[in-house]
């Protein structure tokens, strides 16, 4: 297993790794457990319906990650894997990439998501190079928007119908964050 990064929450120790198979079963019962509350805002929990498929995700993460297309993260408290957090959409020309997390909800409202997007926005900005980073969240999902406000994110738009889910179009705030220009001048 490879830590990124590991930090303390209060009592509890939070670990930032690359995804792997032994991840796999403790999302996947976390998905389980909250797959309707996780079906509202993330299409995939409708599709995630075995262990396998979860498994199956894993491998898909690591070959998108060796070819520089994602940059995914499991996130661990006190060992016990509780979510995940990535980059996807990485455009190293234009050096932007958009974020995507979740959580389980035993664990929300303790502020392990809010770090863990901070420590996944100084990787961007330091070791990837980029210069933007974007969260966007369904204009009604208030605890997923609250992250990137929390963080200084400035809010750009909000996009009208702009994705097609559980039989209606659902609006996207769109959050930025920039890269300290001094970070980038050579």
């Amino acid at each position: 297993m490879f830590t990124l990064k590991e930090f303390q929450l209060g009592s509890r120790t939070i670990r930032l790794e690359l995804p792997e198979e032994s991840h796999a079963k403790a999302l996947f019962k976390i998905v389980e457990n909250d797959r309707e509350e996780l079906k509202k805002w993330m299409p995939w929990a409708k599709t995630t319906k075995h262990l396998r498929d979860e498994v199956n995700f894993m491998k898909y993460a690591r070959e998108q990650m060796i070819n520089h297309h994602l940059f995914m993260l499991t996130i661990l408290c006190n060992d016990e894997p509780v979510g995940m957090i990535d980059l996807h959409e990485i455009d190293p020309i234009d050096r932007h990439a958009q974020v995507g997390y979740w959580l389980s909800s035993q664990y929300q409202g303790l502020g392990i998501m809010t770090a863990s997007l901070k420590q996944l926005i100084s990787v961007g900005f330091g070791q990837l190079n980029l210069h933007k980073i974007v969260v966007m969240a369904d204009s009604v999902n208030e605890k997923s928007k609250a992250i990137p406000e929390r963080l200084g994110f400035i809010h750009e738009a909000t996009l009208k119908d702009e994705v097609y889910m559980n039989g209606d179009f659902k609006d996207l705030d769109v959050y930025a964050k920039f890269a300290d220009k001094k970070m980038h001048q050579s």
